[in-house]
C-alpha cells in the first residue's frame, strides 16, 4: 500500500512539475515574425484612417490630386475588404457606389455585398489626407477597373477638379469624380497614346 501511495505522490509530483515548466514555442514561430515585414506606410494610412479590414493594393500607385476642389492635395489608393461597410460608423467614412448609381442601382448598402465577387476593388478617397484629421473619406465600391491614372473633369460650374480615370479590361475609361456633394461614374473617351 505504501508504494502505491509513494507512486501516487511521485505522479502528482511529476504533473505539477510539468504543468509549471513554461510552454517551448512553435519554432516556425520566431521565424514567422522575423519574415513578416512591416506594413508600408499606406497600409498604415488606410488601416488608421479606414480600419483593419482594408488591404492596400500594392499593384496601384496612389493617385494625389485636389479631388474635392477646395486647394488641398487628396489621395486616392485602391486596396480590397470583404465588408467595405463595417467600419463605417468607427472610423467615420462614407461608402458610395457611383458606378451602379449610374445606372440606377446606387444604393451603397445593397450593392456593396456584391463588391467583393463582382468588382473586389475600392477606391479609397481620403480628402485632404495629409491632416491630422481628415476632411471627409470615402469608400467608393464597384468600379470596374484594372488601372487607374489621374485626370480631371470639369464641372457644370467651370470648375476643374481632379478626377480618377478608372480603366476597365475591356478599354473603356471612366471618371471618378466629386460634384460637390458626392463621387460619381461616368463614361469617357480614354486615349491610350497619351497616356504613354
Amino acid at each position: 500500500m505504501q508504494l502505491r501511495i509513494v507512486l501516487l505522490l511521485g505522479a502528482l509530483c511529476a504533473t505539477v512539475a510539468l504543468a509549471q515548466q513554461p510552454v517551448s514555442p512553435d519554432p516556425d514561430h520566431n521565424a514567422k515574425e522575423e519574415n513578416k515585414a512591416p506594413a508600408s506606410p499606406m497600409q498604415q494610412l488606410v488601416a488608421k484612417q479606414f480600419g483593419p479590414d482594408f488591404k492596400v493594393d500594392a499593384h496601384f500607385d496612389p493617385v494625389l490630386g485636389d479631388m474635392d476642389g477646395d486647394g488641398v492635395e487628396d489621395i486616392a489608393l485602391i486596396a480590397t475588404s470583404k465588408n467595405p461597410m463595417g467600419g463605417s460608423g468607427a472610423h467615420n467614412y462614407t461608402v458610395t457606389d457611383p458606378y451602379d448609381g449610374y445606372f440606377g442601382f446606387g444604393n451603397a448598402k445593397i450593392m456593396s455585398s456584391f463588391s467583393t465577387s463582382v468588382h473586389p476593388r475600392c477606391i479609397l478617397i481620403i480628402d485632404d489626407w495629409k491632416a491630422a484629421t481628415p476632411k471627409a473619406k470615402w469608400v467608393i465600391v464597384n468600379v470596374p477597373f484594372e488601372k487607374i491614372t489621374l485626370g480631371q473633369v470639369t464641372l457644370k460650374k467651370k470648375k476643374t477638379v481632379a478626377a480618377v480615370t478608372a480603366i476597365g479590361s475591356d478599354g473603356i475609361a471612366a471618371m471618378v469624380y466629386f460634384d460637390g456633394h458626392r463621387y460619381k461614374w461616368e463614361p469617357t473617351a480614354y486615349d491610350e497614346e497619351n497616356d504613354k
